[in-house]
């Protein structure tokens, strides 16, 4: 068999291939063995009828096609071997001549890993701003806590205020017209500043339930419907009642109203988790200041078919949540910020791909591997997550693959960390915003 390479561009090679006319013919001929155990020829028991019976049945060119199913791959796959090419997608058959008792003439376009040069990867220094658990973050956790115990109650005999929660019926016009859809009977509205449309709720401060009066609003410029975006609407607001948002004291029946024992308890708990959140946010910072300085040291071409990709898969990523949250890929298509996103997708896509090349260049440096012990617990998970037999999960070869690329991942990450001279640093943006406070509060 006769090979050529020839390197095109970054991270394409052009593959000529050239196979002897009797090895072919063999691979033609095994084929024709294989087909007629399938085919019912009458007149013939499965695997007696001659080639030339089988060719006048199927056709020569059906034959050599099924040939060619088995031999292409096989053929690929043994240069792929021999000359060592990291390929990154399959190969791309540009052209394939078979004739019969001539050599089968095979070109074919193949992607490979780009080169990557790594710079210093081992021993970095960083100096990463510490994340600190904030004086006020015991009591706002507090009062997030009592805030998921609150209730609404129904108020009379007063004004509506910002905080409340409004019942309102109302119709939506423009120009005098009425809006499709714009046209509400028994809807909640929580009085908060921009909520609904901006200005909205401030014109309803101080009525009364009972009242009806008019509110006027315009809709965003980015709008989804676009024959509204931008217009001033009238709304016709029957203010039908008013609740009150009420937030149990904290205290020990809040405590127990959560499952701990004691107001006490519930502090300990809250701190130990504030401090965990802490500690995973610093361990996040060096993770992401090492790998970042690691990158930053190495040389690579970024090829475009590479982030074509990656941008692809993070476009449909978009589409998918926009269309569970009840948008349309049209609509969002259409929005003034769809080339701003796109734009954005694209340089996130290149990182991406940048960081996935230069990791996994160092993954081969360091001859790193997972095993099935380590793939299995993860395994186990997914399996449970889905609520699927583990084992439907361990033999699908993608998930393995998947799980296999995201174990390796963690692993030189946390190599790299380990190997790197990474402190982490009293952070002065916090600094000055703690002693800006400390003067206002003197001053006040």
């Amino acid at each position: 068999m006769k090979v050529s390479l020839e390197k095109q561009g970054i991270n394409i090679v052009q593959l000529g291939l050239e196979l002897e006319p009797e090895k072919a013919l063999k691979a033609y001929e095994m084929a024709c063995r294989q087909l007629s155990h399938k085919v019912d020829i009458p007149g013939f028991r499965r695997g007696k009828a001659p080639r030339t019976i089988l060719e006048k049945r199927l056709g020569v060119d059906y034959i050599k096609q099924e040939a060619l199913e088995h031999l292409v791959p096989e053929l690929l796959g043994k240069v792929i071997v021999d000359e060592n090419l990291d390929v990154i997608t399959e190969p791309e058959i540009d052209e394939c001549k078979f004739e019969l008792g001539s050599p089968l003439k095979l070109h074919a376009k193949i992607e490979v890993r780009p080169a990557v040069e790594l710079g210093q990867y081992q021993g970095v220094e960083v100096s990463v701003p510490q994340a600190v658990v904030p004086e006020d973050a015991l009591e706002r956790a507090l009062e997030s806590v009592a805030a998921t115990k609150s209730t609404l109650a129904e108020v009379a005999n007063r004004k509506i205020g910002m905080g409340d929660t409004v019942i309102l019926d109302f119709e939506c016009s423009v120009d005098g017209k009425p809006v499709e859809g714009g046209k509400a009977e028994g809807f909640l509205l929580e009085m908060k500043e921009g909520y609904f449309l901006d200005g909205f709720c401030e014109q309803l401060v101080d009525k009364e339930p009972g009242n009806t009066c008019d509110v006027k609003a315009s809709f965003p410029a980015e709008y989804r419907n676009k024959e509204l975006s931008g217009q001033e609407a009238t709304f016709k607001v029957e203010i039908r009642g008013l609740r009150e948002r009420r937030v149990p004291d904290v205290n020990d029946e809040l405590a127990k109203a959560i499952g701990a024992e004691s107001l006490d308890e519930l502090k300990t708990m809250l701190t130990a988790r504030l401090d965990e959140e802490v500690r995973q946010e610093n361990e996040a910072r060096l993770q992401r200041a090492v790998v970042d300085k690691v990158i930053n040291n190495a040389t690579v071409e970024i090829p475009d078919t590479m982030v074509d990709r990656e941008q692809t898969l993070l476009m449909n990523s978009m589409r998918q949540m926009i269309e569970k949250n009840g948008g349309t890929w049209e609509e969002f298509q259409a929005d003034p910020y769809y080339e701003k996103i796109t734009a954005e997708k694209r340089e996130e896509s290149r990182q991406r791909v940048r960081t996935s090349l230069v990791l996994g260049a160092i993954v081969r440096a360091e001859q790193m591997t997972v095993n099935a012990e380590e793939m299995s617990p993860y395994l186990a998970d997914l399996a449970a997550r889905y609520n699927v037999p583990v084992e439907r999960v361990m033999t699908r070869e993608d998930v393995r693959r998947q799980v296999m690329e995201e174990l390796l991942t963690h692993k030189v990450v946390e190599y790299l960390v380990s190997q790197a001279a990474a402190t982490l640093v009293e952070d002065k943006a916090t600094e000055h915003c703690e002693h800006d406070n400390a003067t206002e509060h003197a001053n006040a």
